[in-house]
């Protein structure tokens, strides 16, 4: 066999050998594919899940408000700390403006009745 024919056989091959190569690697990147939207969608219903138990526990915190009430009810408390803060106080401090008997007995015929308390269980629930 000549030169010539030798080279053209060799071509040949590597032509085959590479597009079995790409082949199998375009396989493997539609197999990544596949796994990476399926991952993408479990991380989307798992952020999901966790906004709505944060919803939940936020309406339960706040005694059962929803929708712009419960947004509005967050809103004026988390305003209202970031001021007393602004103005110097300590989480601790603040912590000691709540009045836990209120919500022992619930029989508080105070100005603040109704008013949700600063913090749930936690001392700062803003702590990291």
């Amino acid at each position: 066999m000549s030169k010539k024919a030798k080279a053209e056989i060799a071509d040949e091959s590597a032509v085959i050998i590479t597009d079995a190569v790409l082949a199998e690697n375009q396989a493997k990147l539609d197999s990544y594919e596949k796994a990476i939207k399926a991952v993408q969608e479990r991380r989307r219903k798992v952020i999901i899940d966790s906004k709505l138990y944060t919803y939940d526990k936020l309406s339960q915190l706040y005694g059962g408000a929803e929708g712009q009430a419960l947004l509005d009810a967050v809103t004026a408390e988390h305003t209202l700390i970031g001021k007393l803060t602004d103005s110097g106080m300590s989480y601790a401090d603040i912590e000691g403006l709540v009045d836990y008997s209120a919500d022992a007995d619930n029989k508080s015929d105070d100005v603040a009745d109704g008013q949700t308390s600063f913090f749930g269980e936690k001392p700062n629930p803003y702590a990291v």
